[in-house]
Parts: structure tokens; sequence; C-alpha cells
């Protein structure tokens, strides 16, 4: 409504196993049964879609390009599916993950037969509970790795010419990071301008070292010993500052 001709939308963190249907639903589209009714709010209302409705969608989206920031490359359905890879995270029982993928399914299917959308298999489908199956289908978003987008945006490539550290770093460092988060990211632009990689992170994993493959050159952890997760959060900014101290002063130390 401001006039944005780019929207770079964040999915994740989501707590919803939708399809992006509550999302469409708020931006002008009808999800409706066999007599017209609208369906049942949630995962569960998907079951009842007969007809699916997009002559009153918001007209300011037809002239807005979406990138969807996503870092997750399961697909809606299926057994490495939104419901299946999410759905515990969200308290859902194998009960409710199977019908739950059902239901997506079903959505699926009406978008394809309904709209000429197959996104079913499509990688990223099932981010965020399956809201990438809908940016998709109805906003015709680009699905990107979200470190690729913020890279983009910011000119890190430019800005790391002629620097010969980087230094980055997440919450935690384990063999997850090489699969799309910002570590591995920034690392692969760093060493393409010949820089070294170091990064910092919360906690380290018994795994971590597979970073190593990815670009990074050596990986720490900000916390100074054993604690409770309580109290690693009360002093994280401290714990931070401290150990950026001391491995400021380390680099800049001159050794024989």
């Amino acid at each position: 409504n401001k006039g944005a001709k780019r929207i770079i939308l964040g999915l994740g963190g989501s707590a919803t196993n939708d399809g992006g249907a509550g999302m469409m639903t708020a931006l002008g589209a009808r999800f409706l049964t066999d007599d017209g009714q609208a369906i049942g709010v949630g995962g569960q209302g998907l079951s009842e879609i007969a007809h699916i409705d997009i002559s009153s969608l918001d007209t300011g989206l037809a002239d807005i390009k979406f990138d969807a920031a996503c870092d997750v490359d399961v697909p809606l359905c299926g057994n490495q599916g939104a419901s299946a890879v999410f759905g515990p995270q969200k308290g859902a029982t194998a009960e409710m993950i199977e019908q739950l993928d059902h239901n997506l399914d079903h959505y699926a299917g009406r978008m394809k037969v309904l709209l000429g959308k197959d996104v079913r298999d499509v990688k990223g489908a099932g981010a965020a509970g399956g809201m990438g199956a809908a940016v998709l289908a109805f906003l015709s978003a680009r699905l990107r790795p979200g470190i690729d987008i913020v890279m983009e945006a910011v000119g890190l490539a430019e800005k790391v010419i002629g620097a010969s550290l980087v230094i980055t770093g997440e919450g935690r460092i384990d063999s997850q990071t090489i699969h799309g988060k910002t570590p591995v990211g920034v690392a692969r632009i760093a060493k393409a301008a010949g820089c070294q990689v170091i990064g910092i992170a919360g906690c380290l994993s018994e795994d971590s070292e597979v970073v190593f493959e990815h670009g990074l050159d050596a990986v720490f952890s900000i916390v100074p010993g054993p604690m409770e997760l309580e109290e690693a959060l009360l002093t994280g900014a401290k714990n931070l500052t401290s150990f950026s101290t001391n491995l400021a002063t380390a680099l800049a130390m001159k050794l024989d």
C-alpha cells in the first residue's frame, strides 16, 4: 500500500501447518467447501477445500516481486514434508502428522487443478508449515536461501574485497550449519575474496568440525565454561564482548 515493488518475505517460525492458507485468506483469497462455505482454519480445514476463489485478491500483489527467504528444502508433503519435519516441533502426534500430511496433499491437488500450479514436490514448498507452497502458487515468488538474499542486499561480496579476515557466527555451530545457514554462506563469499574465516557461536556441537570442509578456518564458543541455558542467555552479551576482546587481542599480537 506504500508503493513497495519488491518484498523479501522470511519463511520460518510460523507455528502453523496450514500451507499458507491463512496468510492468503488475509490477502483476499477464499478457500471454499462444496457448498460455498469458508473452510475451517488451520491445517485441518485444508481437507475441506473444493474451490479456491482468487477474484478478491489484493490487486496490489500483481505489481510486486516476491523473494521468499527459505533456509530449508523440504517439500510440501511426504516423509520429508512439512507435517513430518515440522509437525513434531509444534506438538503434533503421529496420528495428527498423518492427517495433516493428507490434508496438505489434498490442498496441493486443488491448487494444481484450480490454479494450474504444481507445487507439491518443489523443494522449499514445505517451509513454514507449507507457506512456501502458497507463495509459489499465489504470489509467483522465488524461493531463495535467506543468506543469499541478505548477502545480496547488503553487498557483502563488495564489502569483503581487500579484507584479510571475516568473522561470522550463529547461535550454535553444528552439522546443520552447512545446510544453507549464515556462517557457510558468508564463508563462501569470503573465500572467493581470499579471506580467512572465523566462526563464533554460543556453543559448538560434537560434529561442528564439518564446517571446516565448507570454508570456515576456525570456530569458537563464547561460553567460558559449563553453565545452565538460563545463565548463558543472561550473560550472552557479556560473554560475547569478553571473547571478542580476547580474540581481537590475540589476532593483533605479533608472534615470532
